[in-house]
């Protein structure tokens, strides 16, 4: 089994893609939100986009240790399982913050849902990526 201070170091390159994913999602919806909405839009967008990163974050992460201590045939379920954590984490953290107010709710929940369909393909992506060069380490 390897050991996690190993594998944490190993992530660098794989985990950079949601940070990539975010930035551009910011950078696409900026004007687009601000022209309709106005500042407290780009809020509640750049909240909708954060809240949805860290969630991606944490599963990744999560699924990355993961496939590493898991046989190849145990890695797909681990993925599919992280994709699950990943939506009921995401429900909730939506559900609390838009319940708490003082952002636009609307607009922050249709970030969520855009952010959330970028994000899906990204760390779909990042984990095929991951599988196949723990493959390659064997």
């Amino acid at each position: 089994m390897p050991r996690i201070s190993r594998v944490i170091g190993g992530m660098g390159p794989w985990i950079s893609g949601p940070l990539v994913a975010w930035i551009l999602l910011a950078v696409v919806g900026y004007m687009p939100t601000r022209t309709l909405g106005g500042d407290g839009a780009v809020r509640a967008m750049l909240t909708a986009q954060a809240a949805v990163v860290v969630v991606v974050y944490g599963t990744l992460a999560w699924a990355m240790v993961r496939m590493s201590q898991a046989g190849p045939s145990n890695r797909y379920l681990i993925a599919m399982k992280a994709g699950s954590i990943r939506f009921v984490l995401t429900l909730i953290i939506g559900a609390i913050i838009g319940w708490r107010g003082g952002i636009d709710r609307t607009v922050f929940l249709v970030w969520v849902a855009v952010a959330y369909v970028v994000m899906i393909m990204v760390e779909t992506l990042t984990l095929i990526s991951w599988s196949r060069r723990l493959e390659s380490r064997h």
